[in-house]
């Protein structure tokens, strides 16, 4: 019973976070949206009021531990599949390097990461690719690009203080109008997609990776 409890509260998040969005980015400013709801936390804790006392303790429940971690097992399920096909190439504007494309990196292997600052999971796997990155990525050949679905963000600027707060060193990516996430058909964030030296998509990862996945995928 209290599985299917938490289940319909999972569903009810997310469809209020598809009004939200909708919302936010086409029934109002985005100046009047953002004083609306600052930030994620604001509009879970909107959620929460809607909710009642009672529900919104097993929301807290289904999304963080008691020490603040994201750790649901019905949202935080990894999917992995192989796959073999040419990676479509893209240009995209860096926050850090300007224009990078990815046939650059042609003779590396690249993870791409398809990401937003609202996302749980995403702000999740955040630090364990920054980690990975820090200590791995070069000696195993390594590059990462997080492509941040920035049609989907309130402002650049909100980008911005995402990566510096999380003190990211890989190049972060900007898909303003979100054309990239729909040619490699991402549905749900995260994604990402592993790019051999070849240019080839060998893997497609639903779902947040964490610094033993990465090392199991690049470490070999």
């Amino acid at each position: 019973m209290r599985k299917k409890k938490v289940s319909m509260l999972f569903i009810l998040l997310i469809v209020m976070t598809g009004i939200w969005t909708i919302y936010s980015k086409f029934l109002q400013d985005k100046d009047s949206a953002q004083k609306e709801f600052a930030d994620e936390q604001e509009f879970l804790d909107f959620l929460e009021k809607q909710l009642g006392q009672d529900e919104s303790h097993e929301l807290e429940a289904v999304f963080y531990d008691e020490d603040g971690h994201f750790h649901s097992d019905e949202v935080n399920n990894t999917e992995m599949d192989a796959l073999n096909m040419d990676a479509l190439d893209f240009e995209l504007e860096s926050l850090q390097h300007g224009k990078l494309k990815l046939s650059d990196y042609k003779g590396k292997k690249v993870f791409i990461n398809f990401w937003t600052t609202w996302c749980p999971p995403c702000k999740e796997e955040m630090p364990h690719l920054n980690e990975y990155y820090k200590e791995y990525a070069k000696e195993h050949n390594v590059e990462i690009l997080a492509i941040n679905i920035t049609d989907e963000e309130f402002s650049v600027s909100d980008v911005k203080k995402f990566a510096d707060r999380q003190n990211i060193e890989f190049p972060i990516l900007l898909d303003e109008k979100g054309k990239v996430s729909i040619d490699y058909k991402v549905l749900t964030v995260p994604t990402s997609f592993i790019v051999n030296e070849e240019g080839k998509i060998i893997e497609k990862i639903t779902g947040p990776v964490t610094n033993d996945i990465l090392l199991a995928k690049f470490g070999q």
